[in-house]
């Protein structure tokens, strides 16, 4: 049995606690919150606390806070391994004795249920002796557990972006489009389901598909006049990152 506290209940932080609860190696110490409104849920359910020097004591503390606040925190008086959950952001930010990083690759919000058992989860810690404690805790709640870098774990981040917030924001574009012209948003649900599925047995290049692969000039200037301002400025872009990344001249 390890025992874990959770610093910060956002988005992370709730997860975190709930793959917690449901992992029975693992006890929930406590959790800590800045205002006592983060900590209504979990009333009753394990110890809660406003106040940080207060925490108990614990194997692991998990600072799963914004990045501007982890810097302000004053950890050193836990004896524990402390680690925090960003993933552009080194250990060295923690004021405290013993660091790491806990970095789950995934895209949180509160209202969607998740299993965390299929986060991928990304360790590292300051010191060789810690790692194990570190890799068997994210066993304990998750399946695929991988030791990286900062300068790996940042590129991966880097990555992420492109997969997760960006992919998200062109579908909003897709969206405003088809609910502009009335058109039921769901009939791209099948493409946009193929298209991720795709990327798990071939290379995003490979399946590269569209006008922009096929220099298809005349649906390409089509489809420019039918867009303004920052989305034709989108189309633009990636169609010229197609036609590059695929040799095909300009």
């Amino acid at each position: 049995m390890i025992k874990v506290s959770i610093i910060g209940t956002g988005k992370v932080g709730t997860h975190l606690i709930k793959a917690c609860i449901n992992s029975p190696m693992v006890q929930l110490v406590e959790i800590y919150n800045r205002s006592l409104e983060g900590l209504e849920l979990y009333k009753g359910l394990t110890p809660t606390t406003t106040v940080l020097k207060d925490l108990k004591k614990a194997d692991i503390y998990i600072v799963a806070l914004p990045d501007d606040v982890i810097k302000t925190l004053d950890l050193s008086h836990l004896s524990g391994l402390i680690v925090h959950t960003a993933g552009t952001k080194s250990f060295k930010i923690l004021n405290a004795p013993r660091r790491g990083v806990f970095y789950p690759a995934q895209s949180f919000s509160k209202e969607k249920k998740i299993n965390f058992k299929g986060v991928p989860v990304c360790i590292e810690t300051e010191f060789v002796g810690d790692y194990g404690v570190l890799q068997n805790f994210a066993h304990m709640i998750a399946q695929n557990v991988y030791e990286l870098s900062e300068d790996k774990r940042q590129k991966l981040h880097l990555a992420a972006v492109f997969a997760n917030n960006f992919s998200n924001r062109i579908m909003g574009i897709a969206y405003d489009l088809c609910k502009e012209h009335k058109i039921d948003f769901q009939i791209l649900q099948p493409l946009l389901q193929e298209t991720f599925l795709k990327t798990q047995i071939l290379p995003p290049k490979v399946a590269q598909t569209g006008p922009a692969l096929r220099n298809d000039i005349q649906t390409i200037e089509k489809h420019l006049n039918q867009l303004k301002g920052t989305d034709k400025e989108v189309y633009q872009i990636l169609t010229k990152s197609i036609q590059e990344d695929h040799g095909i001249k300009l």
